[in-house]
């Protein structure tokens, strides 16, 4: 979804751009004919501008292809906020721009002077001034490499009527939207199994739907939420025309009404709760659940039942809910 390029860490980018400036300056040298003073100055201009080339070259192609904070759509700018913090990432993409003005600078003064006094040491300046200017972003260009990771994690969010599964880890919202849409979701019997946002489809006539799955939930105020948590509210809130909130009656059930009461509370777009397990819990249990929820209507289904997450969606998208 984001093109972004290579980044390099600060030992390799030094590495590449002297060794591909030796190998022009060697060039230089030996396919001119000049006289020696004049061979080792044109050498040393072609080693400086090599060695700046490249450098300029890597460095713009992060400042160009990694998108300015300000231009991401709202959802990926607090996608962006939860997982890495704006204020690094511009400040990371600031010291990347400030040190490509100061090489290109460097290269234009070194360049003048080396014309001008036909002293080659203006070289060696150069290179030992160019190293010193990539090692003070080493930092910088090492986050860079893991932003990179995180922003090849952002889920590609389409144009269309979305539905949002949410409720607390472990209560089958993986396998509701495998059976529901096919996507190949990994399925783990320990908490925060899903631990990002993930994106399935399924049609209904000639209407394509988009499902998300997102991570589940505990029961506690938004402060003590972690980054795992934040990315299932921020999918509540960003991307939702309709909720899927799912019960897990074989879990403790007090935290499951509470975090439903919460996010009926916080979410205007319309919900629809089921409680999953049919099969394993004893139905006078699953009618005592559906009286205490007080909603409209409480769906009972098997999350493992293809049938049953058709039915449900059919339902959430249809008049009669």
């Amino acid at each position: 979804m984001f093109n972004l390029p290579y980044v390099p860490t600060s030992d390799n980018l030094v590495d590449k751009a002297f060794r591909h400036g030796s190998e022009k300056a060697k060039k230089k040298r030996s396919t001119r004919k000049d006289y020696r003073e004049t061979r080792l100055r044109k050498s040393e201009e072609e080693r400086v501008k090599a060695v700046a080339n490249i450098i300029r070259s890597d460095l713009k192609s992060i400042v160009k292809n990694f998108p300015s904070y300000e231009q991401l759509p709202s959802f990926y700018q607090r996608l962006l906020d939860i997982k890495v913090d704006k204020d690094r990432y511009k400040k990371c993409l600031g010291a990347v721009q400030w040190c490509l003005k100061r090489i290109e600078g460097l290269e234009n003064k070194t360049l003048a002077d080396i014309r001008i006094t036909r002293d080659t040491s203006y070289a060696r300046e150069f290179l030992g001034r160019s190293s010193s200017l990539i090692k003070q972003i080493s930092d910088e260009l090492d986050e860079l490499i893991e932003i990179k990771k995180a922003f090849r994690g952002f889920p590609t969010i389409e144009d269309r009527p979305t539905l949002v599964v949410a409720g607390y880890p472990n209560v089958g919202k993986s396998t509701f939207m495998r059976n529901l849409t096919g996507s190949e979701v990994k399925i783990a019997s320990y908490p925060f199994t899903t631990q990002e946002i993930l994106v399935g489809y399924f049609k209904r006539g000639y209407t394509r739907y988009q499902v998300i799955d997102s991570p589940g939930l505990l029961d506690r105020p938004m402060e003590q939420r972690n980054r795992i948590e934040l990315q299932a509210i921020l999918a509540l809130s960003e991307l939702a025309d309709r909720v899927l909130f799912i019960l897990d009656p074989t879990q403790e059930i007090e935290p499951q009404i509470n975090l439903l009461r919460d996010v009926q509370k916080k979410f205007t777009v319309p919900l629809t709760v089921v409680i999953n397990k049919r099969d394993a819990v004893k139905p006078i249990v699953l009618e005592e659940l559906s009286a205490r929820l007080n909603v409209p209507t409480a769906l009972v289904i098997s999350a493992e039942n293809g049938e049953d997450c058709r039915r449900v969606s059919e339902f959430i998208f249809s008049d009669k809910r």
